[in-house]
């Protein structure tokens, strides 16, 4: 089986795909490496706002993610869906529209080559409970510019998972949403594993 876990920066994402995979005894499908560091880089330039960056950041995340995305298919959890990394495009280039339309395209072109989810787990969370967790893991890349990024933030939040719901409507993927605002990390868990549970995802 292959299960996606996403959600907004900060929202528990990691602690959830680390949590089910033990649980399960499936392996884990990183977002990124650590040690990458053109991403890095470009996640770093993205917040100091360097100009034209955008393009290349969307592009590289995308394609990045989609190679991690075929390294396994099966008893799989996968640490963010490059569904999302579509989202994070519509809002760094909303104000390039011949920019995005590109993207959009080769988005759509990864979409129809990859190993789609059994099951999308969705963690929502709100405003206040975002503030909280990014302070609290306090990540350099974010923190160090994060006054001129609530803004950012704060857009890709009000949409988050109203987009994402909308694409796996577009996609047919199966999705359930996690509202993770107030579970302890065993709670958010716990919780995942009801909710595959529940959708018949380990029966297949």
């Amino acid at each position: 089986m292959k299960i996606a876990v996403g959600g907004m920066i900060a929202s528990g994402k990691s602690t959830l795909v680390k949590g089910l995979a033990k649980e399960l005894g499936y392996d884990v499908l990183d977002e990124f490496r650590n040690d990458d560091e053109v991403f890095n880089t470009l996640l770093r330039w993205l917040y100091e706002g360097k100009d034209d960056v955008e393009m290349l950041l969307q592009v590289y995340f995308l394609h990045k993610h989609y190679k991690t995305q075929l390294e396994k298919t099966q008893d799989v959890v996968v640490d963010r869906h490059i569904i999302e990394h579509w989202l994070f495009a519509q809002e760094n280039l909303k104000h390039k529209p011949e920019v995005l339309n590109f993207y959009n395209g080769l988005f759509h072109s990864y979409m129809n080559t990859v190993t789609q989810p059994d099951l999308y787990i969705i963690l929502d969370i709100s405003w206040d409970t975002f503030v909280r967790r990014i302070k609290k893991r306090g990540r350099a890349q974010e923190m160090d510019n994060i006054e001129n990024n609530w803004n950012y933030f704060y857009n890709l939040l009000k949409t988050y998972k109203s987009k994402l719901e909308a694409q796996c409507k577009v996609y047919d993927i199966p999705y359930v949403v996690l509202n993770d605002d107030f579970n302890t990390e065993e709670d958010t868990v716990r919780e995942g594993l009801k909710l595959i549970r529940l959708n018949d995802i380990l029966e297949r």
